[in-house]
């Protein structure tokens, strides 16, 4: 076993658990599975996280939520301006975080109802809501489109996850600065390319 500075040690077990969590599920990832994979003992993972289930939360849980606040962050700062640059840094940055973490959402959301409704009404949904929030009050400089944005904020965001999957599944790389772009002409000026009338 090599020696690594706790901190050290924390970040490769959450590495590793991360790993073994989207390959086989919360359900089947066992801690001596992952103790072994990282090359230490069970006392020695237990030492730094209580339960399978707190290891879950911080390897998995965790990292996706922040992920999706930064999105959100970068989203608000960059529509200071008024400008659909906004629009971009925000497909942009949701694409950059699904086509990266597609496993481990998958994982989250689906390998158990329960626990994937759970996350999604704790993570996913507040993470909607206040982009939808962010869109009411930016909507009148952004595009001119009447639509709620209870339902285009959802619509936004499943688009990206849709690109993400069929991007994945297909085994195509994805430029997520063109997917972006569309994204934008789409969200800004409609399927059509103009902005609809009012």
């Amino acid at each position: 076993m090599v020696r690594l500075h706790a901190e050290e040690r924390r970040r490769q077990l959450l590495a590793v658990a991360r790993e073994e969590f989207a390959r086989v599920g919360p359900e089947g990832a066992r801690i001596s599975d992952i103790a072994k994979l990282a090359g230490v003992n069970v006392a020695l993972l237990y030492r730094y996280f209580e339960s399978k289930e707190q290891l879950f939360e911080e390897a998995v849980v965790e990292p996706i939520d922040h992920l999706l606040q930064d999105v959100l962050a970068q989203t608000v700062a960059g529509s200071i301006n008024g400008s659909s640059e906004a629009v971009t840094i925000f497909y942009r940055g949701l694409l950059e975080v699904f086509v990266e973490y597609l496993d481990l959402f998958n994982v989250v959301l689906f390998s158990d109802r329960d626990s994937g409704q759970e996350f999604y009404l704790r993570r996913i949904a507040p993470f909607i809501d206040s982009l939808a929030e962010h869109v009411r009050g930016a909507a009148g400089t952004l595009w001119a489109q009447n639509a709620d944005p209870a339902l285009s904020s959802p619509m936004c965001v499943g688009m990206c996850w849709g690109i993400a999957m069929d991007a994945h599944f297909r085994g195509v790389e994805l430029d997520t600065d063109e997917v972006a772009r569309v994204l934008t002409m789409i969200t800004v000026q409609g399927l059509r390319g103009e902005t609809p009338p009012r």
